[in-house]
């Protein structure tokens, strides 16, 4: 018995109680899927914030269709340009998230807006985007995509991400988020 007094005894002494005090730790966020989140903080003190696209923005795409012998993304003489349909999904994903109402003769070098239906919450995740040209001459041309992780690119209320499909000067897609907690 008086041996697992001592245990005791030794097992009590040796116990620290960490003591908390927010003066000497560092409060932050602590959810990857907030903006501002942060790995270096100690403790987690309710000041995520989180972004919520609330406008999407087709601010340049290629001018010539390289996959047409027309060299056009509308009848070739008519001076249309494409009508515009954008597409967000999560990466892998079958679902689309955002599929655009269709812009009609939409310039390749002025902006094109389409507001958010529904604001949903990026996610510290990877999207996938598509842009196609959805006209009367063929409902499906394909312009451009490209994939992001929006947590790692936001910045001062944009997400801007560029098309991996040639030309050189690839199409840039800006998100427009809004910050809430």
């Amino acid at each position: 018995l008086k041996y697992y007094i001592i245990i005791f005894t030794i097992s009590l002494a040796s116990c620290k109680k960490e003591i908390f005090d927010s003066a000497n730790n560092l409060g932050g966020c602590t959810d990857l899927n907030a903006i501002n989140y942060s790995d270096s903080v100690d403790f987690e003190d309710n000041s995520c914030q989180y972004a919520y696209i609330s406008q999407y923005e087709v601010s340049y795409y290629p001018e010539i269709n390289l996959g047409s012998i027309l060299n056009s993304w509308d009848i070739p003489g008519t001076g249309a340009d494409a009508d515009l349909l954008l597409k967000v999904k999560y990466k892998d994903s079958t679902n689309y998230l955002f599929s655009s109402p269709i812009l009609d003769d939409q310039s390749p070098n002025s902006a094109a807006y389409w507001t958010a239906p529904v604001e949903f919450k990026l996610l510290n995740t990877s999207y996938q985007w598509e842009l196609y040209d959805y006209d009367a001459t063929n409902s499906n041309d394909f312009i451009d995509s490209g994939s992001f992780n929006p947590i790692e690119i936001a910045s001062n209320f944009k997400i801007t991400i560029y098309g991996k499909n040639p030309p050189v000067n690839s199409t840039q897609l800006v998100l427009h988020y809004q910050l809430s907690n």
